[in-house]
């Protein structure tokens, strides 16, 4: 089979498989990103079980109230010559018993737990906002990754195309007696390598769509055909803007925030461990008795009857007041660490912000940079898209060799894949510029 047939059904093959496509847009992805996310539904849970854990019962405002019930049951057989009372007896008896503790106080420490899950509760919202970021981002970067590659593939298959036509022309020259073996040679090995990277090209363009689809949670065989563009708005960002945006709103800035008052929570229960705590202990208790008699022996012919019935109740409430007079210096130690932990985490707040800011500023740097290089990347295309097209009609015309059309080729195939790679850069630098200033869900 010659290349040329499988050129053709190679392409009418890759033709087939993009027609039967679903056509997906960027804000379509990143709504079925979100939606099927096994890390976020796995925080939607986290979050669910932090604010059922957010209450004052669980906070310990309330008095806990049990119920117990006892029944007991025995025999006895006396046999003592000094007892009234011979024989076998009988016991029954029932004892429900209500009974309750209530914490009135102890430092204010419901109150401390009550904030404690309250913070924790906004860290939830907080981690599950770093998480749809994180996923954000990544479907961003993984979309224009595959419109990257796609592009890539449409260049390769130009110059692709452009080989196969100076093959065929080469071919024609063959027959009618003006080529020479070398020239055919070296333009055949031309097409092979094109063909070559061409194959090559659509194995990258789909393991590029199936992380897509990894990320959509979809079929990892499903093929979209993606609506966006490489072609992007360049902004003028201020440093000084960005910076403030991203003391704000930054997600894991503003997660520290939280650890950091947690901290501080921390520290003020365990100093509420030095106060006196009174408690008070209530409950309500019923006891019914019976005591079957009648294989009982009392000496003489009358007594008791068969069966005695008997009940006792009680009521009660009493309050217990404690205090820690000496613990070996347990809580004073426990305080002096939950200090030093709160002044370790203004550290590491301190350190998170220096960090970020270090990363802002590589970023910015690099945006502006990456602007500047698509500018040149852009006027390099067009004047090696200028310069291919003067030189097919000047190889056809013998002006120039097949040797000058090939470097000619590759240039542009350089430049193009150069400007195509210089829009990638901006958007992915534009992209995690807004994750850092914390804007990437109000921009997508």
């Amino acid at each position: 089979m010659s290349l040329r047939v499988l050129f053709v059904l190679f392409v009418f093959t890759v033709q087939g498989t993009l027609l039967a496509q679903d056509q997906l847009s960027l804000s379509d992805a990143i709504r079925l990103g979100l939606s099927n996310n096994f890390d976020i539904r796995i925080e939607q849970v986290n979050q669910e079980i932090a604010r059922n854990n957010n209450s004052w019962g669980q906070a310990g405002r309330f008095p806990s109230i049990n119920l117990t019930v006892g029944q007991n049951n025995g025999i006895t057989d006396i046999d003592n010559p000094a007892s009234f009372l011979q024989g076998q007896i009988k016991a029954n008896d029932l004892n429900p018993v209500v009974g309750g503790r209530w914490t009135i106080f102890d430092g204010f420490s419901v109150k401390i737990n009550k904030k404690r899950l309250d913070l924790l509760e906004i860290q939830s919202d907080g981690n599950a906002d770093i998480i749809i970021e994180n996923a954000v981002q990544a479907i961003v970067v993984a979309y224009y990754t595959v419109i990257l590659e796609m592009e890539r593939t449409e260049v390769l298959e130009k110059v692709l195309t452009l080989s196969r036509d100076r093959y065929n022309y080469v071919l024609i020259k063959k027959d009618l007696g003006a080529a020479v073996t070398f020239d055919i040679l070296q333009d055949k090995n031309s097409y092979l390598t094109d063909s070559s990277n061409y194959v090559l090209q659509e194995l990258i363009l789909n393991n590029s769509m199936r992380s897509l689809n990894l990320l959509l949670a979809e079929d990892l065989s499903k093929r979209f055909e993606l609506t966006g563009s490489l072609d992007s708005q360049s902004n003028n960002y201020s440093y000084q803007d960005l910076y403030t945006k991203m003391t704000e709103n930054n997600s894991n800035l503003r997660n520290q925030f939280i650890n950091q008052e947690l901290l501080r929570n921390t520290y003020e229960q365990s100093r509420a461990a030095r106060s006196p705590a009174l408690d008070l202990n209530f409950g309500y208790s019923y006891s019914k008795n019976w005591q079957d008699l009648s294989k009982a022996n009392f000496g003489s012919e009358t007594g008791p009857p068969d069966v005695i019935k008997s009940r006792t109740t009680n009521y009660f409430a009493n309050f217990t007041l404690a205090f820690t007079l000496f613990d070996g210096g347990r809580i004073t130690r426990q305080i002096k660490n939950a200090r030093i932990q709160e002044t370790m985490g203004a550290l590491q707040t301190e350190e998170l912000k220096f960090l970020l800011n270090n990363d802002l500023l590589m970023a910015l740097d690099r945006y502006n940079v990456r602007k500047k290089l698509l500018q040149i990347s852009a006027q390099s295309l067009d004047n090696a898209s200028l310069n291919l097209e003067l030189s097919e009609e000047r190889y056809k015309n013998g002006t120039i060799n097949s040797f000058n059309y090939r470097d000619i080729q590759i240039s542009y195939l350089q430049s193009a894949l150069r400007n195509l790679q210089s829009k990638f850069d901006l958007i992915q630098t534009d992209t995690a510029l807004l994750r850092l200033t914390g804007g990437i869900l109000e921009r997508y």
